[in-house]
């Protein structure tokens, strides 16, 4: 069956077992959405799907619902999501002392109660919807998987620190000119081709600022203004 295709069909209860799936492409599973001429308007939630004995090293989940996933007796080494590693969480939340019924020890004075991290990074804009396109345009994330909120935000689907798109209505965002934008490089986009990089941002229509510099970096502002930087 390498290669078969099967598209547009009702599988429920189908079993496949002792299979050799490798480079196998499995996408937009789950009941039709409504629009679609399949959906029923009682058609209800689609049964849980379940994966067992699964050789999937390597293998990547992308914008997909795992509300209430569980994952169970697997080696999840090298397991990453949103691009955090979570083998290496889970042993660091493991080596904590139990806290359980115990009384919380008093912190000393030359501590503080902040992470030693930072979370995502809030970028200015004045338009949502232009914003999200363009910067899922130029990062390969797509729009569907960027979800606005509230009205004025969107936080980008990222691996590592994460961006947020917001209008900033509490912040200069009801003003006729909009949020205050950077002005100065808030932060770095990384990439392993600066040459690439620099090209293929003239073609999504940045401004420019720098060119490349000390073949290191280069600056350029987003359709708001905001000043950024892509480094190597």
């Amino acid at each position: 069956m390498s290669r078969v295709l099967i598209n547009d069909a009702n599988l429920s209860d189908l079993e496949i077992f002792e299979a050799q799936l490798g480079g196998a492409y499995i996408h937009s599973i789950g009941l039709p959405p409504k629009g679609h001429p399949g959906y029923r308007e009682d058609q209800g939630e689609q049964r849980p799907l379940r994966f067992e004995h699964c050789e999937l090293t390597g293998s990547t989940i992308t914008s997909c619902n795992l509300k209430n996933l569980q994952i169970n007796q697997c080696n999840i080494e090298g397991l990453t999501i949103n691009g955090i590693d979570i083998d290496a969480l889970i042993k660091r939340y493991q080596s904590e002392p139990e806290q359980t019924n115990q009384s919380p020890k008093k912190q000393s004075p030359s501590l503080t109660p902040l992470l030693n991290r930072t979370g995502a990074i809030f970028i200015p804009v004045r338009d949502i919807g232009k914003a999200r396109d363009w910067y899922c345009g130029i990062l390969g994330i797509p729009a569907v998987s960027a979800e606005i909120m509230n009205g004025h935000l969107c936080p980008l689907p990222m691996e590592g620190g994460g961006i947020i798109l917001d209008t900033m209505p509490m912040w200069g965002g009801k003003e006729p000119g909009g949020p205050p934008t950077f002005q100065t490089p808030a932060f770095m986009f990384l990439t392993n081709d600066l040459a690439a990089s620099y090209a293929f941002m003239k073609e999504q229509g940045a401004e420019i600022v720098t060119e490349i510099e000390n073949d290191h970096w280069f600056a350029f502002r987003d359709p708001d203004g905001n000043l950024l930087m892509v480094c190597r």
